[in-house]
C-alpha cells in the first residue's frame, strides 16, 4: 500500500515518516489537512483507511461554499503518522517545501445522513464500497472543517477527448447541510492546528508559539489515568481582588470529571460514582473531540426559562433512570457542560502543572460542541465579576491561584470560593411567640409570598437579624395589625401558637437558597417596609409617565393638528426668534439662524432652522423608535466647534415633554428622564441644539408583554425586575479603531475610507453567522464610519442574557476574522481592527439614534441600509440636507422592526 511512498522519497534526506510507525488508530477514523507550498501551494486532504493515508492534493484547498468545485488530485497514499508531520521537505525531494497541519480531527462516511463515529469496523467497510464507486460523501469535525463534504471522481480531464473511470481527478465540493457558507475563505486561516506557526514562520525556522504538554513544567508523561475525586475551593469571606488570580463564575451545577481514552468516555461525579449512562448526548460529542486521550474538569449545569442555572432542573434531570426518559430529557432539558480544567492530555498528567498552563492547553483544544464549552476566566478583579455574577443569579464566584497545581481531592485555599446570599421582600403574615429574653416580644415572623392570582403560600421563618430595640418597635407594630386566619394551606410547625395577622408589612430577608418546596435557607432580617398593592403602585408609574401632554391631548385638545407642510411653512419665518404650532403646542425657536454645522466642502452649512425641517420631516420615521424610552442626547449651543454637553435630566422642560423617573444607584435615589413620545419634543430637542440622541434600547411601556413590571423608582430591585431591564433588541457596534494620523493625543479615530471599508468587510462576516443561528439583523450607518446592526427580540431576555449571548457571538466572529476584528476593551490596547463592542448591551448604555445627526463636519445622519448595499454606500451619503428625500425615495428599512421578536436559540423563551 505505500510502496509508491516509499520508492519516491530518500529517507536520508527527508525528515517525513518514513512508513514504519504507527499504523492504526483508535476510536473515530482520523483525518487531517496539511498545507503544503511545494512547486505550487496546495492543501493536502488525508483520510485514515486500513491503516495507512488516503491523499488527495486540492490546489484551491477546501471550501465551504457549495458552488466551488475544487479539484482534488488522488495521489499516492501516506503512512498514518504523516499526520503528524510539519516542517520542510529538502529542495530537490519529492514534494520539496514547507508543510504544516492546517487541520485535523475525525471523520466519518455520511452516505444517506448516516453517521459511523462510533463503529470504526463499518465505518472503514462503508468507506471500502465508496472508493469503489468513486464517490465519497463525509462528514469532518475537525478545528477548521466541519460538516459534509463529497469527494467525486470525475472522467478525466475534461479537456482530454480520452476519458477514464480510473482518472485520479476528483472534486471536492461542500454539500448544502447547514454548514456552508458563500462569503467565508477558510483558507484565510492559515496557522497550524498544532503549533500555531504558518508556513512562513516554518521558512524562517521559527518554533512553534502553540504550548504542547511536553514543554509544561511539572507535566509528567504516563499512560491514562483515572481521577476519582475533584479538587475543591475553600470558602472565603468576602470577594477580593488579587494578582496572580483568575476568577470564574461559580455554577449552580454537578461537577463532573470526563474521562475519554480512545473513544471510551466516562463520567465520574464529586463522589467517585460513574455517571456516564446520565449525559448521552455529552459521551457522543466528547468521542468526536480530535484527541487521543484526555480528562476534564467541569460542572454540568441546566437553566432555567430566564437563562440562570438551576440545580433544581438538573436534580430532576439527574434522577431519572431509564435510558428512554434521559433521550426524551435532552431535547426539553438539555445539559451543559461547563469545563475549567484540563488534568490529562494524549499521555501526559497535568496535575503537577500550573494551572495557567493546563487552563492554555484547555483553550488551544477548542473544545466547543452544542453540550461543551468552556468556562470563561477574569483575571485580578473577583469583586467586579462577584458584583456582575450576583446581578445575573449566579452562587457567586471561584477565585483560583494560577500558579496553583491540581491536588485532587483536597479543599485547597489556592481555591477559594465567595457564595451570593440572596435578598427578598415577603409579606408578614404571623409570628411566634417569643421564650426566654424575647418572652415580651417574638421569636420569630411568619412569611409568605403571593403569586400571580393573588393565594399566599408559606416560604419560612425568619428569627435572626434583630436588635433588642427593633424587636420591640416591630412588637409595637404587630399589636397595631388586625388579627386573620392563616392565609396559606400549608401545615407549619408550631402552627397551633401562631399569631396570625393580616399582611400589612412586608420583610425584606437574606437567604442563601431555597429548598424544593420553596422554603427559605438560614434567612436573615433585614429590614422592613410597609406592603404595598403591586397593581396600585403601576398604577401610578403609569400615570407619571403619562404627562400632561398627553392628558391635555385628552381631555383638551380639540382643534385640527396642522400637517407637515403646514410647519415646514411656519419655519420658513425669516425671523430670528417666532412661534410655531406643532401638534396644538406652542414651541418657541431662538437664534434660527445660527449655523450648528460650518459648511465642508460641498456640504452646505447648516442652521438651526435646517435642523428643525429635517426633524420635522423624519419624525414620523423617528419617534416610533424614540417613543417610551429614556433619553440622553448631546448639546452643542453654540454649534459644532462649540462646547458640548452630555445631558439626560431637564429642570425646566415644556409641559408637552413627557418624563420618567428611574432608581439612580450612583445617587441612592430616582434621577428624571425625558422621553420623546411626539413631535413638539422631538422639534424642541432641535431647538436646544441637540445634535445628537441616545435612547435606550429598553422602554417603560411593557406591551405587549403586559407582565412586565412598571416600577421603575423604589430601588434597584424594581428597576432589576421592570420592563426597562428587558431591551427591545440585542445591539452590535462595529467601531473601527483605524486612524488617518491626523488626530490629535486622545481623539477618536476620524472617518475614513480604510476604516470604513474594513467596517463592511466585518459586517460581511457577520451576516451569515447571524443567518446560521437564526437572526435577523437591521443594519444602520453609525453616521460615522462603523455600522450598528441592531436583532430585535423578544422582551424575556434581561440585559445580562443579551449581552452574553453579544459575547458569543463576538467570540465566534473574532475566531473567523482575528485579523480584523479585536474585543479589546481597553482603548490603549486595542489594535488598529474593527472594535466588536457587546458590551453596548447593558442597561442604561445607549446608541445614538436611527435617523440622529452626528456632531461631525458634514452633518451626516445614522441611516438605514441594507445589507446587499453594504460595498456600495459610504456614511456620509447620508445627511441632514438629502436623508429626507433618500427616505421618501428609499421607504423606511426599519418598517417591520418591531414585529420581528426574535428568540435565541439556547436561551429560555
Amino acid at each position: 500500500m505505500l510502496d509508491k511512498y516509499v520508492k519516491k522519497r530518500d529517507f536520508t534526506k527527508t525528515a517525513e515518516p518514513s512508513g514504519t510507525g504507527d499504523v492504526e488508530g483508535a476510536g473515530p477514523l482520523r483525518f487531517c489537512v496539511q498545507k503544503h507550498n511545494a512547486r505550487r501551494l496546495h492543501y493536502d486532504v488525508r483520510l485514515e483507511h486500513n491503516g495507512a493515508l488516503l491523499s488527495w492534493a486540492v490546489p484551491k484547498g477546501p471550501s465551504y461554499n457549495p458552488a466551488d468545485k475544487h479539484l482534488a488530485v488522488h495521489v499516492e497514499d501516506h503512512p498514518f503518522d504523516y499526520r503528524n508531520f510539519e516542517g520542510t521537505i529538502p529542495k530537490g525531494e519529492y514534494g520539496g517545501g514547507e508543510v504544516l497541519v492546517w487541520d485535523e480531527g475525525v471523520y466519518s462516511p455520511d452516505d444517506k445522513g448516516v453517521l459511523s463515529f462510533d463503529d470504526r469496523d463499518e465505518a472503514e467497510r462503508r468507506m471500502r464500497e465508496d472508493l469503489k464507486k468513486g464517490k465519497l460523501s463525509i462528514t469532518f469535525r475537525g478545528h477548521k472543517l466541519n460538516g459534509s463534504w463529497t469527494l467525486v471522481r470525475t472522467g478525466g480531464n475534461p479537456k482530454s477527448k480520452i476519458q477514464s473511470p480510473k482518472s485520479d481527478d476528483w472534486l471536492m465540493i461542500k454539500h448544502r447541510d447547514g454548514f456552508e457558507r458563500d462569503d467565508f475563505d477558510v483558507t484565510a486561516l492559515d496557522r497550524s492546528v498544532k503549533t500555531g506557526r504558518t508556513i512562513e514562520d516554518v521558512q524562517q525556522g521559527k518554533p512553534g508559539n502553540l504550548i504542547k504538554p511536553d514543554d509544561v513544567k511539572g507535566a509528567v508523561p504516563r499512560k491514562m489515568m483515572e481521577v476519582r475525586s475533584p479538587m475543591a475551593a475553600s470558602e472565603a469571606k468576602k470577594p477580593f481582588s488579587r494578582k496572580g488570580w483568575s476568577f470564574e463564575l461559580k455554577i449552580d451545577g454537578i461537577r463532573v470529571l470526563a474521562h475519554v481514552d480512545h473513544g471510551h468516555v466516562k463520567l465520574i461525579s464529586r463522589n467517585g460514582n460513574d455517571i456516564t449512562t446520565k449525559f448521552p448526548q455529552l459521551v457522543g460529542e466528547l468521542k468526536q473531540l480530535p484527541f487521543d486521550s484526555f480528562i476534564l474538569d467541569g460542572e454540568a449545569v441546566c437553566y432555567d426559562e430566564d437563562g440562570k442555572p438551576s440545580f433544581q432542573s438538573l436534580l430532576q434531570r439527574f434522577q431519572l433512570q431509564g435510558a428512554q426518559q434521559i433521550m426524551a430529557m435532552e431535547t426539553t432539558t438539555p445539559v451543559e457542560y461547563c469545563v475549567f480544567d484540563l488534568l490529562y492530555l494524549d499521555g501526559w498528567d497535568l496535575r503537577g502543572a500550573a494551572l495557567s498552563d493546563r487552563r492554555a492547553l484547555l483553550e488551544q483544544m477548542n473544545s466547543r460542541t452544542p453540550t461543551l464549552r468552556v468556562l470563561d476566566v477574569f483575571p485580578e478583579d473577583g469583586e467586579l465579576l462577584f458584583e456582575h455574577a450576583t446581578q445575573i443569579g449566579f452562587e457567586g464566584i471561584v477565585g483560583k491561584k494560577l500558579d496553583s497545581k491540581y491536588r485532587e481531592g483536597v479543599r485547597s485555599d489556592e481555591w477559594l470560593k465567595v457564595k451570593q446570599y440572596h435578598s427578598d421582600e415577603f409579606f408578614v403574615v404571623g409570628w411566634n411567640p417569643g421564650q426566654g429574653n424575647r418572652t415580651s416580644t417574638f421569636g420569630s415572623l411568619i412569611l409568605a409570598e403571593k403569586d400571580e392570582s393573588g393565594e399566599f403560600s408559606y416560604v419560612g421563618n425568619v428569627g435572626g437579624g434583630f436588635t433588642d430595640k427593633l424587636l420591640d418597635d416591630l412588637m409595637g407594630q404587630l399589636k397595631g395589625i388586625a388579627p386573620a386566619k392563616k392565609p396559606f394551606p400549608q401545615a407549619i410547625e408550631g402552627e397551633k401558637k401562631a399569631r396570625w395577622v393580616e399582611p400589612k408589612l412586608m420583610a425584606e430577608v437574606r437567604y442563601m437558597a431555597r429548598t424544593n418546596e420553596g422554603n427559605l435557607r438560614f434567612p436573615i432580617f433585614l429590614r422592613l417596609r410597609p406592603e404595598w398593592d403591586v397593581d396600585v403602585v403601576g398604577a401610578a408609574v403609569e400615570k407619571d409617565v403619562t404627562t400632561k401632554a398627553r392628558a391635555k391631548g385628552q381631555d383638551e385638545r380639540h382643534e385640527e393638528r396642522r400637517s407637515l407642510n403646514d410647519i415646514l411653512e411656519q419655519l420658513k419665518n425669516p425671523k430670528e426668534e417666532f412661534v410655531i404650532e406643532v401638534e396644538g403646542e406652542k414651541l418657541k425657536i431662538s437664534s434660527a439662524s445660527k449655523v450648528y454645522w460650518p459648511a465642508a466642502g460641498d456640504v452646505p452649512a447648516v442652521t438651526k432652522r435646517d435642523l428643525l425641517n429635517y426633524l420635522a420631516r423624519v419624525g414620523e420615521y423617528m419617534i416610533p423608535h424614540l417613543r417610551d424610552r429614556p433619553l440622553a442626547f448631546v448639546r452643542f449651543p453654540q454649534g459644532l466647534h462649540g462646547e458640548r454637553f452630555f445631558q439626560k435630566h431637564w429642570k425646566h422642560r415644556p409641559d408637552f415633554v413627557e418624563r420618567v423617573d428611574i432608581w439612580s444607584g450612583h445617587r441612592g435615589a430616582e434621577s428624571e428622564y425625558l422621553l420623546c413620545n411626539n413631535l413638539p419634543t422631538l422639534l424642541w430637542l432641535g431647538q436646544i441644539a441637540a445634535l445628537e440622541i441616545h435612547p435606550w434600547y429598553s422602554r417603560i411601556n411593557p406591551s405587549p408583554d403586559t407582565k412586565l413590571a412598571t416600577d421603575f423608582c423604589t430601588d434597584r430591585k424594581s428597576v432589576d425586575a421592570s420592563a426597562l431591564n428587558y431591551p427591545d433588541f440585542m445591539v452590535v457596534d462595529l467601531d473601527p479603531n483605524i486612524r488617518t494620523g491626523n488626530e490629535k493625543e486622545g481623539e477618536d479615530p476620524e472617518p475614513n475610507k480604510a476604516a470604513w471599508d474594513k467596517t463592511v468587510e466585518a459586517a460581511l462576516h457577520l451576516k451569515p453567522l447571524l443567518d446560521s443561528i437564526g437572526l435577523k439583523g437591521y443594519l444602520k450607518t453609525s453616521g460615522k464610519t462603523g455600522l450598528h446592526v441592531y436583532i430585535p427580540v423578544k422582551r424575556v431576555y434581561d440585559y445580562d442574557t443579551i449581552k452574553a449571548m453579544a459575547e458569543t457571538i463576538g467570540r465566534h466572529l473574532l475566531e473567523l476574522i482575528p485579523d480584523i476584528l479585536t474585543m479589546e476593551w481597553s482603548v490603549a490596547k486595542r489594535p488598529a481592527k474593527i472594535f466588536f463592542d457587546h458590551n453596548q448591551n447593558v442597561r442604561g448604555k445607549t446608541l445614538v439614534s436611527i435617523y440622529s445627526p452626528r456632531p461631525i463636519p458634514g452633518a451626516p445622519v445614522s441611516f438605514p441600509i441594507s445589507w446587499n448595499e453594504l460595498e456600495s454606500i459610504y456614511p456620509a451619503d447620508f445627511r441632514v440636507d438629502n436623508a429626507p428625500s433618500l427616505l421618501e425615495e428609499r421607504g423606511d428599512l426599519w418598517h417591520d422592526i418591531f414585529e420581528k421578536r426574535q428568540t435565541i436559540a439556547g436561551y429560555a423563551d
